[in-house]
């Protein structure tokens, strides 16, 4: 297990391994019975309340950001358990959602089956097109929160690649990451405690990750529409070297 730091800017740090990953979230999954679908996907199982009121507070704050009027085709990349489905769907046109964890979309589509203009599908951040989630049109929102971090700096290249081309003229990609204050931090097969799980996952600063997006969605193409912290409340941010932020990118 390991907790490392880097200096951003001189070059990538240590890998994660995306098995590692991808056995969490399974068994994040199965945690769902016992912990129910809110901290199963935002964690702190040993803290109570403080999921639920991350989750509303995140809600708070970022949904005005994403500007819906109801007429949105909005993509949910990382839905997981379907926590924003409620949220955003009665005020935008068609919601459709993606994570790479079959058990997440499992329980999304149980839970949301007869809804209408929803959907649900088993797609990787940094490997889907619209035409392998099985759709014609671009959206005009895309909401990616906290996903970033459980992939190495080249798959997130090729995630905002993803988004880049899922997105309308004029949309809004809306990011939600946890990052670190003031270096780089990777978690490489962790035990937490609180989780009782192995965890792995790459903090980076904000620097860092306008750097990459600099790569993919250039100026002259894409803007920073704005950023800030998630939380106003600081306990609920529960650690020094990380911050949960936001980044609103607009197509132009």
């Amino acid at each position: 297990m390991s907790r490392i730091y880097s200096i951003p800017g001189q070059g990538n740090g240590p890998l994660i391994e995306k098995k590692s990953v991808s056995d969490f979230f399974d068994r994040r999954a199965e945690k769902i019975k016992t912990l129910g679908p809110v901290k199963a996907v935002i964690y702190q199982d040993k803290q109570s309340g403080l999921a639920e009121a991350r989750n509303a507070a995140e809600k708070f704050k970022l949904l005005p950001l994403l500007r819906l009027d109801g007429a949105q085709r909005v993509l949910d990349v990382g839905c997981g358990t379907g926590r924003w489905v409620s949220d955003l769907l009665p005020i935008s046109s068609f919601y459709h959602g993606i994570d790479a964890c079959e058990g997440l979309v499992a329980y999304a589509r149980e839970q949301f089956f007869l809804v209408p203009n929803c959907c649900f599908t088993v797609a990787s951040a940094d490997n889907f097109s619209l035409q392998s989630i099985g759709e014609k049109l671009t959206f005009d929102r895309i909401l990616c929160a906290g996903v970033l971090i459980y992939l190495n700096d080249e798959e997130v290249l090729r995630a905002l690649r993803c988004m880049a081309n899922a997105l309308s003229p004029s949309g809004l990609i809306l990011l939600r990451e946890p990052m670190g204050v003031d270096q780089r931090l990777t978690i490489s097969e962790h035990y937490s405690d609180d989780m009782e799980q192995i965890y792995s996952a790459i903090y980076r600063t904000r620097g860092e990750l306008e750097a990459l997006i600099a790569k993919v969605m250039p100026a002259g193409s894409f803007r920073l529409a704005g950023c800030g912290d998630v939380y106003d409340e600081p306990t609920l941010n529960n650690r020094n070297d990380t911050k949960q932020q936001w980044l609103l990118l607009e197509r132009i």
